[in-house]
């Protein structure tokens, strides 16, 4: 008489399955434990105490800004640019 083994029953009884009880076993406990996580990670979240403004601390501002500020400094590296743009187009002729 042969011993039974759990586990060739198990394996046998996983083959037999149609296609798709096969994918719902594989991918249903991942989907679990990322369900599961996201849900404790909601509920720390919604729990935690609001944080509080520390001394010394640096907050964005209140109102952000429309456009953001051009050193002066890369303004003459534009002009310079152009200037020499338009030295080597009269350079070569080509005007």
């Amino acid at each position: 008489m042969e011993t039974y083994s759990f586990w060739a029953d198990l394996l046998h009884t996983f083959r037999m399955m149609s296609d798709a009880v096969k994918v719902l076993l594989i991918y249903m406990p991942g989907a679990f434990i990322l369900g599961f996580a996201a849900l404790y990670l909601h509920h720390l979240r919604r729990h935690a105490p609001p944080a509080r403004e520390q001394p010394y601390t640096i907050l964005p501002p209140e109102k952000p800004l429309r456009y953001e500020p051009i050193h002066p400094s890369i303004e003459t590296l534009r002009r310079l640019d152009d200037y020499m743009a338009e030295i080597k187009v009269g350079r070569d002729g080509g005007g």
